[in-house]
């Protein structure tokens, strides 16, 4: 004879059956996440305590290193050469994060105004980024030589990577035309977020195209600029290819930024503790750079 079954067993077996469900699919999204986790433990977290450890010795590509506490640091902080490329490597970060965010966004809201052929800007604008650093490097390298393309198009002869004066310039350059594109992209998903609604009030309430952009456009940005001015900064501090690629520091060291000076301490000068501790205090800046600009743009600071 069939017993019927209580309305509160059937609810704890529904309830079973849903946990039972969860499980699994936790289970199934956690398994599935192994490999990224491996791969982002064997290729950074890993490598990163790791070059932590070493800045504590004086760990050479010639002998086993020894313990000799925060010497490297101390040091770097009375070795000129290093206070010399930390101005130069913030000079770059300035000259090139604000030239790049300005034009960006600029073009992305020429862009966004635009109905026809968008989609072939977007392609002309995303192009530098996806060519080869090492390429865009050799090419821009012949560009701005004293008789090359650049200076024929300004009718000038300016050495833009053999005088000191101009090097750091046409390295800002280089790097400036290879980001903007990337760039454009990511302010024009955010512009096209913003509610046509918004706009047409505050055009019906009198506000001009300027007034519309800074207190409409932009409050709404904040996400999309906060994203891009903390990725521009770290592609920036980061930079080693352009850097050694085209000027190789020089002339003289007048483009020798961190990541540069880094290589050099430890693949040239044979100070892997050294480039160690290098490499954790622009890794301490970097942090503060992110906190800074997370204070001043989060949405919590409206």
């Amino acid at each position: 004879m069939n017993m019927a079954i209580h309305p509160k067993e059937k609810v704890e077996r529904a309830y079973t059956k849903a946990r039972s469900a969860h499980r699994y699919l936790a289970w199934t999204g956690a398994i599935f996440t192994v490999p990224t986790i491996i791969y982002f433990a064997w290729w950074i977290i890993i490598p990163m305590f790791y070059g932590l450890g070493l800045s504590f010795t004086n760990a050479s590509l010639l002998a086993p290193p020894q313990f000799i506490g925060l010497q490297n640091y101390l040091s770097s902080f009375h070795d000129p050469v290093f206070i010399d490329t930390v101005v130069r490597t913030v000079v770059y970060v300035i000259e090139v994060t604000i030239p790049t965010l300005a034009l960006s966004l600029a073009l992305a809201w020429l862009i966004n105004r635009v109905v026809r052929a968008r989609a072939l800007y977007l392609t002309l604008f995303f192009l530098p980024f996806v060519i080869p650093a090492v390429a865009s490097s050799v090419i821009f390298e012949l560009i701005l030589q004293p008789y090359g393309i650049f200076n024929q198009f300004l009718h000038i002869q300016v050495g833009w990577l053999a005088n000191p004066r101009y090097a750091m310039i046409g390295l800002s350059i280089v790097t400036i035309w290879n980001l903007v594109g990337y760039y454009v992209v990511i302010f024009l998903a955010g512009l096209q977020q913003v509610p046509h609604e918004l706009l047409e009030a505050a055009h019906i309430d009198g506000a001009s195209g300027f007034q519309s952009f800074w207190h409409v456009v932009m409050p709404l940005m904040r996400p999309t600029l906060l994203f891009a001015s903390v990725t521009t900064i770290a592609n920036v501090l980061t930079n080693f290819t352009q850097p050694y690629v085209m000027t190789h520091g020089g002339p003289g060291n007048s483009t020798t930024v961190m990541p540069l000076l880094i290589y050099r301490e430890a693949f040239e000068y044979s100070k892997a503790g050294q480039a160690s501790a290098m490499a954790v205090l622009l890794l301490i800046a970097s942090l503060i750079l992110t906190w800074v600009q997370f204070r001043l743009l989060s949405d919590r600071n409206k």
